[in-house]
């Protein structure tokens, strides 16, 4: 087996421990950390390996056409801002990452066999049960305290914050229960993962969350022409709203609403003081202070982090040239998986990569009113999956 299959094998089960890389960030929120500082100095470490492995499958898969364009864009863009930023080396950084991120969804897309898919699909299983069971047995038992009360109660486990954890649930399930599905149950990993999963996300109390994964799954109805579907999305998203209101309404602090809108017109501002490239990745919390309106929360506090909306993020932290790479290539991506869900061999193949576009979708749906960090990690090494099912017919 080829090195740089276990490369993409690991970073596919790393993703559940990229937030906790922020705790190697000396200006980073105050928030209860969960994993020692020397665990996260070799989770990184860890994730640097992965990306370094993957370079020649990369190399050998590059193309010169819009999907490629698509995965690397990113990269260049963040390093376009970051440069000229308030935060260069750490923006150049991220850019780097970004750019590997780029180079191991190519090589997903292009170059790896039927093994290779497998053997990524079945690591982001085992990885997303682990995760997820985790998340859960620490609500249960309410440890660490800190956290358990910092976060009102929510789910979180490794992830940043009970906003991560749904989203990286939302691709779960796109990965998990077409599996699931497929294999009628046979699959026990895939079923077990999706319920793990699903119990995940709701003991998360993210009502965006819920809502994106009803919109997913609308999304899946819609393109897979299956009404019986879309009629259990309304189901779904009419149920959501009742148990909104009558638990998870309880798990969230009236005030985060109050930061949250603060965050966005601190955003909107820094975008309109550097349209171009931004502030620069990673530097929101430089110029939060300034910009910040008198009512809203001090430096100190997460809020001043980022603004709280991936696409007021990209806005702030690199301007225009950000918001156009990200639109332009969530549209060739996004596209390319349907229409190679419509040109699969396989009955199983066509329904997973439906399943991908729509979660992909439900992702993006979600990062509107948060700014999800596991975007690229999960853009860039779980949905190209769905290309590689259909190519490799490895399902």
């Amino acid at each position: 087996m080829r090195v740089s299959s276990l490369g993409l094998a690991l970073g596919s089960a790393l993703i559940p421990l990229y937030g906790t890389l922020a705790a190697l960030d000396p200006a980073r929120p105050p928030i209860p950390p969960l994993i020692p500082h020397g665990a996260v100095v070799i989770v990184g470490v860890l994730a640097v390996v992965a990306l370094a492995a993957t370079v020649p499958a990369a190399l050998r898969g590059a193309r010169r056409d819009a999907l490629s364009i698509a995965f690397l864009a990113p990269g260049l863009a963040t390093i376009a801002a970051a440069l000229p930023g308030f935060d260069p080396v750490a923006g150049t950084a991220l850019g780097v990452l970004v750019l590997g991120l780029g180079g191991a969804a190519i090589a997903l897309s292009y170059d790896v066999d039927g093994a290779t898919t497998r053997l990524c699909l079945r690591a982001f299983l085992w990885s997303a049960l682990a995760a997820s069971l985790l998340a859960l047995a620490l609500l249960v038992v309410r440890r660490p305290p800190a956290l358990y009360a910092y976060y009102n109660g929510r789910a979180v486990g490794t992830f940043l914050n009970p906003n991560e954890l749904a989203a990286y649930a939302l691709v779960g399930l796109g990965v998990a229960l077409p599996l699931a599905a497929v294999s009628r149950g046979r699959d026990r990993l895939a079923t077990a993962t999706a319920l793990a999963l699903a119990a995940a996300l709701g003991a998360t109390f993210s009502r965006w969350g819920a809502l994106s994964a009803v919109c997913g799954l609308a999304i899946y109805a819609l393109a897979a022409r299956a009404r019986v579907l879309l009629a259990v999305a309304v189901a779904v998203a009419v149920a959501g709203l009742g148990l909104d209101a009558a638990a998870g309404a309880r798990h969230h602090n009236p005030r985060d609403t109050q930061a949250r809108i603060v965050a966005w017109r601190t955003g909107l501002t820094t975008f309109e003081r550097f349209p171009l490239l931004g502030v620069g990745p990673l530097a929101f919390s430089r110029t939060y202070d300034v910009f910040r309106p008198p009512e809203a929360p001090g430096p100190r506090t997460p809020v001043a982090f980022d603004p709280h909306s991936l696409l007021l993020s990209f806005a702030a932290e690199g301007g225009i040239v950000a918001v156009v790479t990200l639109t332009a290539s969530f549209i060739v991506v996004f596209g390319r998986v349907l229409r190679a869900a419509r040109g699969a061999a396989s009955t199983a193949a066509r329904t997973f990569a439906f399943s991908i576009a729509a979660a992909l979708a439900a992702l993006m749906i979600d990062s509107g009113i948060n700014t999800i960090i596991l975007l690229f990690p999960l853009g860039m090494q779980i949905v190209p999956l769905a290309l590689a099912a259909v190519r490799t017919d490895a399902l």
